[in-house]
């Protein structure tokens, strides 16, 4: 049964056809589409600079500032990739060739996000190569923490790339889905973490808990222990991995599929009503 199911959504999935057409948008100089060349052109350049900033610094620099630069970056990125991926079908009035092709809602949420997601994979790829070069400049890099810390980054970027996706197909505009992501990662990584600091700290003397799914706070934490001596075999860094690290992982992965399973199950075909409860059409198609 979970076999078949996988089989559905990503391997005899006609919604994969998504991945050709992110590369292509987003990774390919295109001469019928000027600006996102010079966009390519530019991104290509500062990439090309990072990376020799980084050989040239690379004894003294911390890889995992790298890492939460990555995080940055694609997390500001994503949402701009997606925000118009089922909302802005419906726009361009192509949501009709959906509804007629022989696809199911399932295979179109996943389609979407594995198509996004190989594109960021490639620039995901492509940022791994300044953090190593950091990391190996540095004597000391813990390479455990290192690891853990990049899957944090990753498991963010999936959360975000759901959520995105989770929104555009709720609204009714591509431009109110971009809004209602920026909108909510700003409240919910940069406002509220400023009050839950400041209460916390004067209560308990502590950000610790309110902090516990923010992912540069979990990026710092993992970086304040880069260097155990595993000779002392004090345990540390399994300790600390354990509650910085892999908690957030699993966290933000149940959370993508918990975002990818309610697009999937509460989308409505209909151009003209979109909302946010199911609406238990027996006619629709799971």
């Amino acid at each position: 049964m979970i076999r078949d199911r996988i089989r559905e959504l990503v391997v005899h999935n006609p919604m994969l056809v998504e991945i050709t057409r992110f590369r292509r948008r987003y990774f390919t100089f295109s001469s019928g589409n000027s600006m996102n060349s010079v966009i390519l052109s530019l991104v290509l350049i500062c990439y090309a600079g990072l990376v020799l900033v980084v050989a040239d610094n690379r004894d003294g620099m911390d890889p995992t500032i790298l890492v939460h630069l990555e995080m940055i970056l694609l997390t500001l990125f994503a949402p701009m990739m997606l925000y118009g991926s089922i909302a802005g079908e419906r726009e361009r009035r192509s949501w009709d060739l959906l509804l007629a092709a022989p696809i199911t809602k399932s295979q179109i949420v996943a389609g979407k996000f594995m198509g996004a997601m190989a594109a960021l994979g490639i620039a995901f790829g492509l940022f791994q190569i300044p953090i190593l070069i950091a990391a190996t400049g540095d004597r000391d890099t813990n390479w455990y923490h290192l690891f853990v810390a990049s899957l944090v980054a990753l498991s963010f970027l999936l959360l975000v790339c759901a959520l995105t996706i989770f929104f555009s197909a709720r609204v009714k505009r591509g431009l109110m889905a971009l809004g209602a992501v920026l909108g909510l990662l700003t409240m919910g990584l940069i406002v509220a973490p400023a009050f839950l600091t400041m209460a916390a700290t004067a209560d308990h003397g502590g950000a610790d808990p309110t902090m516990f799914l923010h992912p540069t706070y979990v990026l710092s934490q993992l970086s304040i222990r880069p260097r155990i001596n595993y000779s002392d075999k004090t345990g540390d860094a399994v300790v600390s991995t354990l509650t910085w690290g892999w908690p957030q992982i699993l966290v933000y992965i149940a959370l993508t599929l918990t975002l990818l399973a309610w697009a999937s199950n509460t989308l409505n075909f209909a151009e003209n009503e979109v909302k946010f409860l199911p609406q238990g059409d027996k006619n629709a198609r799971s």
